[in-house]
């Protein structure tokens, strides 16, 4: 076996290994980052269609129906779109350490299960990970975050949201809500 004498200190060769992994950690940041949730898809059943996420993004900051989010105003009440707004504004606190216990915890599992049925990243694929994921980076990258900010991480270039699981889940809830009472 042949060993190679170095000139490196171990301190040069420390910081030497420090700037490559620096460097390739923002460059994965930056990849990373750089495939978000644009488009949230609605499906119900065999039917799609599709809205930007800039276009609930202003609504939510402004109120401002733009045209694209317009035709889907009509099928909610004044106070549905109301209660949107308020939701989609809530600011939530960044504790991510507990975000993320929760997230991996029994309890947030199931949740996450339940709402990755609803909110997927393909049409047959549950979004468990992807929400997640969303979630936890969301909270590292501001003091509050809001809904949009977790739909601005979803790993995927559209979130897909089953309308028709939606309804069973919001029901569900209700029923559940109403029974612990």
């Amino acid at each position: 076996m042949v060993y190679y004498k170095s000139n490196c200190s171990k301190q040069t060769l420390s910081s030497f290994l420090l700037a490559i992994s620096c460097g390739l950690l923002s460059v994965t940041t930056n990849i990373q980052s750089s495939i978000a949730a644009e488009r949230i898809k609605l499906v119900y059943g065999p039917f799609a269609c599709s809205l930007s996420v800039q276009s609930l993004k202003t609504y939510a900051e402004t109120g401002h129906i733009t045209p694209e989010f317009k035709p889907y105003t009509k099928f909610l009440s004044e106070q549905n779109l109301m209660q949107l707004r308020h939701w989609l504004q809530k600011d939530f606190d960044r504790n991510v350490v507990g975000i993320h216990e929760y997230t991996h915890s029994p309890n947030g599992e199931e949740l996450l299960q339940e709402i990755g049925a609803v909110v997927t990243t393909h049409s047959k694929r549950n979004g468990f990970y992807a929400i997640r994921s969303a979630l936890i980076q969301a909270a590292t990258k501001s003091d509050d975050w809001t809904i949009i900010d977790v739909i601005q991480q979803f790993p995927t270039e559209n979130m897909q949201i089953n309308t028709k699981k939606l309804f069973t889940l919001k029901s569900f809830w209700k029923e559940s809500n109403i029974s612990q009472q």
